[in-house]
């Protein structure tokens, strides 16, 4: 099933506007954990039960800390990758690290066309509600920023993590890119004009492009 059906059979189901709550039971006592940094993490293990509930077939790496969270086509390791985010009020999550990103492109750039299952949830006094759920690619959640051609969180001059954009924003000041060849550009942007170390700058666009075509038949 492809992660396009996933998001229609999740919205059929009424999970916006869903409540849950999170409970850890041991040595038969069972208590209502209200501390929200675990949501993401229970909302996937959710995921799982969800596809198994609904016949949806899906693999999970053995490495389960590996990109993606999900492989959708159980016959492939290069198509069918969904990724899931979770965030409250406004997106915070890391997309992901952009060192270690920026040097996968090199070998593995098929995961540019990953799908990324994105849960806002808001907070109750007793547990969550579900309040939207969108299925994007990640060019459509990122976007510029006002320190450099990709909003990322800087340290110490080095960039760190690849950051959100407020996609769903009516009026953004820096829209998400509207395509996978901007998103790359972006990429390419700040590892041209940043203090990055081991050479990976050198040809990494047209390394990317070329192994690009190899691997899906299309241009970036």
């Amino acid at each position: 099933m492809s992660a396009e059906k996933l998001l229609e059979q999740l919205r059929q189901s009424g999970v916006i506007g869903a409540r849950g709550e999170t409970y850890f039971e041991l040595n038969g006592l069972k208590t209502l954990v209200l501390d929200t940094s675990i949501v993401g993490n229970v909302i996937q293990e959710w995921l799982k039960g969800f596809m198994d509930a609904h016949g949806i077939a899906y693999r999970i790496k053995n490495n389960t800390q590996e990109f993606p969270d999900f492989l959708m086509d159980t016959n492939s390791q290069q198509s069918g990758l969904l990724e899931v985010k979770c965030f409250k009020k406004s997106p915070n999550f890391d997309v992901a690290n952009f060192q270690a990103y920026t040097r996968s492109l090199l070998e593995s750039p098929y995961r540019l066309n990953a799908d990324y299952l994105i849960i806002e949830y808001g907070e109750l006094e007793q547990g969550i509600v579900i309040k939207n759920i969108w299925l994007k690619k990640v060019w459509e959640i990122c976007s510029a920023s006002e320190r450099s051609p990709l909003k990322i969180q800087w340290k110490q001059g080095v960039p760190f993590n690849i950051r959100p954009a407020t996609w769903f924003a009516k009026k953004p000041t820096y829209p998400a890119f509207s395509s996978r060849y901007e998103f790359v550009q972006a990429l390419k942007k700040v590892l041209d004009t940043s203090a990055i170390s081991g050479g990976l700058q050198k040809g990494w666009f047209d390394k990317v492009s070329r192994k690009y075509k190899e691997q899906t038949g299309m241009d970036l």
